[in-house]
């Protein structure tokens, strides 16, 4: 188990630009082990209450949709934590708490950095993220052309994937987002994967927990005063 501060109060202190761009150079940089042990430990953190992953999921319902035949991220998304490593190597680091993990690989793709983390539930990958950053102009178009290429041909340059997603047949889904001053491409496994069902059961229980909590609370308090 994962023995680290409050995932909220880590990620909002990282998240503040100059503290998690300083941490970032330093990591592609060639900082120390322990640099980048804490850095990936306080960044992924959030993901142990599993409400960052639901929150995922939601924002890419309002995203509007575009089908592609290719299968998404096959390579990678529904397999087990031995085959991804079978695969691709020992990661660069591991993070793990309860049944949740996720691997860690900083790779170097056609000349351009990368930290791709993916993400297990119960030992089978359901979330891989592509995280570039510090990009130019034309590294973010080779990137996104590329992705587009391969998914899209016929529409490349026209379909903008900030305000979109792709999905294959199997409903798995693309999507992007701005990553300081780079690029986060993420591949989720659909929602009718073991996955979604059971964090979101675990985070709806854990509300009525806390509003039973609550309002034990409030009775305490009125009947004292």
């Amino acid at each position: 188990m994962a023995s680290l501060a409050s995932p909220r109060s880590l990620y909002e202190y990282l998240t503040k630009g100059h503290i998690i761009s300083d941490l970032g150079k330093r990591i592609w940089s060639g900082a120390t082990y322990y640099n980048s042990t804490n850095y990936y430990k306080a960044v992924l953190s959030q993901y142990v209450n599993y409400n960052s992953y639901i929150n995922i999921y939601n924002k890419t319902l309002k995203l509007g949709t575009v089908h592609t035949g290719a299968p998404i991220q096959s390579n990678i998304l529904g397999m087990e934590a031995r085959a991804v490593t079978g695969k691709y190597g020992k990661p660069d680091f591991v993070f793990t708490e309860k049944n949740l993990a996720v691997y860690v690989y900083k790779w170097k793709l056609n000349g351009i950095r990368t930290r791709c983390e993916v993400h297990f539930y119960k030992n089978r990958s359901f979330l891989v993220n592509y995280i570039y950053n510090q990009l130019d102009k034309r590294q973010m178009s080779y990137i996104t052309d590329s992705v587009m290429a391969k998914y899209m041909n016929q529409y490349v340059g026209e379909i903008d994937l900030m305000t979109t997603k792709l999905s294959d047949r199997n409903h798995n889904v693309l999507f992007m987002d701005n990553f300081l001053m780079g690029l986060k491409l993420s591949y989720m496994s659909s929602c009718e994967n073991d996955w979604y069902e059971a964090m979101a059961d675990f985070v709806n229980e854990r509300k009525a927990r806390q509003e039973i909590k609550a309002h034990i609370a409030e009775k305490r308090f009125f009947n004292r005063i």
